[in-house]
């Protein structure tokens, strides 16, 4: 059987590898490949071809906080995430740096994308090895702050054509449904702010498949729905905004759900339909369960985990499944064995809890993570019994 694993977790040859949590405030990350091979993490887009085992370290970072200080900042424009690596140069073969520029509509000249490397000596342009559909590649690479840029004609941005995304959070109460719409370019580092901006305001995100044609930066797009909804602003604008900065979204406002309601995206000028998805109250009900965070109606100092404890206890059936995730993030080597090593799953799952008294909100948020993974079925119960979303 394939080993479990995350979109935020690399994959190469043995399975996925964890990505640990180093400073999530300054979203700082770390990830040890075992051995020489290609990794690569579904949600990053990065990926790293390596010939030894190898720890690296990655940070997300905001491109306004570099770019903007040099006196290029007007002949190059953003193309892809910018990322702090450190790594031992000799352990990594190449690195595929991820871009949103849409290479299928063949408009666009691949000479003109470089990496910026941002130093002490100021910003340093690399001409990559190759540019394929997804990535900037560079080959025996450098490490510092560094992202794909293009060379870009004043005024010609717009004619650009990017991959984007759309991200939907909501906001449950008893009397009504809010969404938040997103139309962004495919930047990981941007997805991620405004996960955690969006998360502060207790909204879930809702996962659907992004609009499939390329669209252009500058372009403005209408936002509609199935039936009488309240869509504030009814038009967005597809920009780049640094993933500092506040980025734009329409609320919408349902009021009771009931049944499911059909969102559309359409081209202010030609009205051709860009994105379409059907949102359906068994949506809200999944969404609302990937959200680490407690129940709006308990008190914020109580997480899922403390709250149905015993239950917890009492319940889980396969204890194993759930340390090996808990291993290295939550649970020190010596802590993984001395659960191990009690008789019963009732005894490892007090054990288990008994080291939880040093937890902080960030481990219990792991710990409901991977029980949600290996024992999807008992927390969906736990939480609708504690008064989550059903379905109506």
């Amino acid at each position: 059987m394939m080993p479990q694993g995350t979109d935020d977790d690399f994959w190469g040859p043995p399975g996925p590898v964890t990505t640990e949590v180093i400073d999530r405030e300054r979203n700082l990350y770390r990830v040890q490949f075992p051995m020489p091979g290609s990794y690569h993490c579904p949600s990053t887009g990065l990926h790293f071809v390596v010939t030894r085992a190898v720890t690296i370290e990655i940070g997300f970072c905001a491109w306004s906080q570099h770019l903007d200080k040099t006196p290029l900042q007007y002949m190059y424009v953003v193309a892809g995430p910018l990322f702090d690596i450190k790594a031992e140069r000799v352990a990594v073969a190449a690195v595929y740096l991820p871009h949103f520029v849409d290479l299928q509509e063949g408009q666009v000249d691949i000479s003109s994308f470089r990496v910026a490397h941002f130093q002490e000596q100021g910003m340093v342009l690399e001409t990559p090895a190759r540019v394929e559909q997804h990535y900037a590649v560079l080959e025996n690479p450098s490490f510092s702050l560094v992202g794909v840029v293009m060379r870009m004609i004043p005024g010609f941005v717009r004619f650009v054509p990017i991959t984007s995304i759309t991200l939907i959070y909501y906001h449950f109460s008893p009397r009504d449904v809010t969404f938040h719409l997103y139309l962004v370019p495919n930047d990981c580092t941007i997805r991620k702010a405004i996960d955690d901006e969006e998360i502060k305001f207790r909204f879930v995100r809702i996962n659907k498949p992004p609009p499939v044609d390329s669209l252009y930066i500058g372009s403005r797009y209408i936002v509609s729905g199935s039936r009488k909804l309240t869509i504030i602003p009814k038009e967005l604008e597809l920009c780049y905004r640094s993933p500092g900065e506040s980025q734009l979204f329409s609320e919408i406002y349902v009021g009771h759900m009931g049944s499911g309601i059909n969102l559309q995206i359409r081209d202010k000028k030609s009205k051709k339909l860009v994105w379409e998805t059907l949102l359906k109250p068994g949506d809200l009900r999944l969404a609302q369960l990937m959200m680490p965070a407690v129940h709006k109606d308990i008190p914020a100092s109580l997480h899922f985990v403390d709250q149905h404890r015993e239950q917890l206890v009492a319940r889980v059936t396969s204890v194993d499944p759930l340390l090996d995730k808990l291993h290295g993030l939550v649970l020190r080597e010596e802590e993984y064995e001395a659960v191990r090593a009690e008789a019963t799953t009732q005894d490892k799952m007090r054990k288990l809890f008994s080291l939880g008294r040093s937890w902080n909100r960030a481990c219990k948020d792991q710990v409901y993570r991977a029980l949600k993974e290996t024992h999807p079925h008992l927390i969906m119960d736990l939480f609708e019994k504690s008064g989550g979303i059903s379905e109506g």
